[in-house]
């Protein structure tokens, strides 16, 4: 298989996670990366055919008044369940 050079920016503690893996693995770095990629983009439906789709669309109103997400949910899915980034 012909690879190719990828080169991306993480942050200090998905390192050192990556890093712990890896050596509880005895693989390196990359290679945790490779196999986690493959599995995650290889191995699943990707788009409408993955069951998450079928979560898309069942909140259609507010959770709770004042809720700057009225009907949006939905849209904002990572948002709602994990807070917003930064």
């Amino acid at each position: 298989m012909a690879m190719r050079r990828f080169q991306m920016m993480i942050d200090e503690e998905l390192d050192e996670a990556l890093e712990q893996r890896a050596a509880q693995e005895g693989i390196s770095k990359a290679e945790l990366l490779r196999s986690v990629a493959r599995e995650r983009l290889l191995s699943r439906p990707l788009g409408p055919t993955d069951p998450v789709w079928r979560l898309c669309g069942t909140a259609i109103g507010p959770d709770l008044v004042g809720d700057e997400y009225v009907d949006s949910v939905s849209e904002h899915v990572d948002e709602v369940l994990y807070g917003r980034a930064g």
